[in-house]
């Protein structure tokens, strides 16, 4: 009579056991899916960090599954990158980028450690305040599609405001043009104005590779939209 029965026990410990190996695999592997995702995430964020110059490592989001085999692979899928406070020119009166967001695909390190990707998609806000504090004028959001209002103080003549329109001014730089003020701004204050509404505002010191497609006037600020293929993580003028 014990036979069926030791027969039947035994089968039970067995699937018993299975059923652990099996629960300690998944365990296993998904210990290592998460290691692997934190040194992705960390090897690119010090890339990042190291190369634009940024006082802390961003926020990085390695997309896809397995990052394991990814990392087999030596290419990354995709991964979202989000950093602050970023400084968008060295040289001169620097330009602030308030929050800038990249998306990158097919990514690869190279020797020295530095990150290289297939495709990359830039979005880069620049505040009003920062934007101020680069023109040496008060610039706030103007009333039309794509304008500002630029505001200087003059002597003798106190507040003087000018619309204008931001563009579009090279492969990495934005400018504004169309400046115009009221009839009775005397010369010398329009000239003034002008003169500081000049200045391009650079995006240098961005991963190499990048080229501006297009500027947007929001709320938060002036919006900058960057892609580029075969992108470096170190800045151009590295």
């Amino acid at each position: 009579m014990n036979g069926p029965e030791n027969g039947r026990a035994v089968r039970r410990r067995r699937r018993r056991n299975g059923l652990i190996a099996a629960a300690l695999a998944l365990l296993a592997a998904a210990g290592s899916e998460v290691l692997a995702t934190q040194y992705a995430q960390d090897r690119i964020a010090d890339s990042v960090r190291r190369d634009i110059g940024l006082d802390s490592a961003p926020q990085v989001q390695v997309n896809g599954f397995p990052v394991s085999l990814q990392l087999a692979r030596r290419v990354i899928t995709e991964a979202d990158i989000d950093a602050a406070q970023v400084p968008a020119a060295l040289n001169g009166r620097v330009l602030t980028i308030q929050d800038l967001a990249i998306r990158l695909h097919g990514i690869r390190q190279e020797q020295g450690g530095r990150e290289r990707a297939d495709e990359a998609e830039v979005t880069a806000t620049i505040t009003y305040e920062d934007l101020s504090a680069f023109y040496g004028a008060e610039i706030t959001r103007g009333h039309g599609t794509g304008q500002v209002v630029a505001t200087a103080r003059v002597p003798l003549l106190g507040k003087i405001s000018a619309s204008a329109h931001v563009e579009v001014a090279g492969s990495r730089a934005i400018g504004v043009n169309d400046v115009r003020l009221s009839e009775n701004v005397p010369p010398a204050a329009r000239t003034l104005l002008e003169k500081a509404l000049e200045r391009q505002a650079p995006l240098d010191n961005l991963p190499e590779g990048l080229v501006l497609q297009s500027v947007a006037v929001t709320d938060q600020g002036i919006v900058a939209l960057m892609t580029g293929h075969d992108v470096g993580l170190q800045p151009r003028i590295a």
